[in-house]
């Protein structure tokens, strides 16, 4: 899959599939800075993604500064035919001062044995 250079950074476009609804993101970023993946909580209440009673709710730290965010689980993830099911993430506000659907964290890239080649401008994945 193409990379795009936006604002200087890696993106990738992903589908997600939550309790049978389908969304796909155009702006996901590649952060292997990342432990896990984030999602915009603005764009996935679309497909019904909103905080619910029993969601757990965390912290997390990045140069940005703190965040409160709140798991979820897919029922899948697919980045160019590469479908990772029953996958965790976490939802979010990502006021980053940039428009950006979402990032795809390490944890993603580790399990499906992702290769980043920024000579072609491409991820490979498994």
């Amino acid at each position: 899959m193409k990379i795009a250079d936006i604002y200087g950074l890696p993106f990738i476009s992903v589908q997600l599939v939550y309790r049978g609804k389908k969304l796909t993101l155009k702006k996901v970023l590649l952060d292997t800075g990342s432990a896990s993946t984030l999602l915009n909580a603005d764009v996935v209440m679309d497909i019904g993604m909103i905080p619910e009673e029993n969601d757990v709710v965390n912290t997390i730290r990045g140069v940005g500064g703190i965040e409160y965010v709140y798991t979820k689980s897919l029922d899948s993830i697919d980045v160019d035919g590469t479908v990772v099911e029953d996958f965790e993430i976490e939802i979010g506000s990502m006021d980053y001062g940039l428009e950006i659907d979402g990032i795809l964290g390490f944890n993603f890239m580790k399990q499906t044995g992702a290769v980043i080649n920024l000579n072609s401008m491409e991820i490979l994945l498994r």
